[in-house]
């Protein structure tokens, strides 16, 4: 009988420790899970940021296009001398092939350490 209970205690200790790795597993796909939801939730304020500076640029694109019209239409009004005769430069624009590299500040974020929770008032039942 002794060593029924020796086979059970063993399997026991075996289940125990089955269960202490899922924990460990657990506790480390919370942490990979806790930093993606950062790189998320900064790529998703990197766009918001990105949308706020592309519509100020465009409201910025079309209010110089306004002033560019505004003063087009002021000097086709007013009567000077030259004025039939000036003419817009022709200037070339040269494309250039330039990338620009953004540095990466990427930072090394300390582990975070998960502390077990083994109160009673705790959603998930204990084994």
């Amino acid at each position: 009988m002794i060593e029924g209970y020796k086979g059970l205690n063993d399997s026991i200790t075996q289940t125990t420790n089955l269960i202490s790795d899922i924990e460990m597993s657990s506790k480390e796909q919370l942490s990979g899970i806790e930093q993606i939801n950062d790189a998320v939730n900064q790529l998703d304020r990197q766009t918001q940021q990105n949308a706020m500076i592309s519509s100020q640029t465009h409201d910025i694109a079309m209010e110089t296009d306004n002033i560019a019209k505004d003063v087009v239409k002021e000097a086709d009004s007013k009567e000077f001398l030259g004025k039939d005769s000036a003419k817009a430069k022709k200037f070339e624009i040269k494309n250039t092939n330039t990338t620009n590299t953004i540095p990466n500040k990427s930072k090394k974020e300390d582990k975070k350490i998960v502390e077990d929770n083994s109160s009673n008032e705790d959603e998930w039942e204990n084994f």
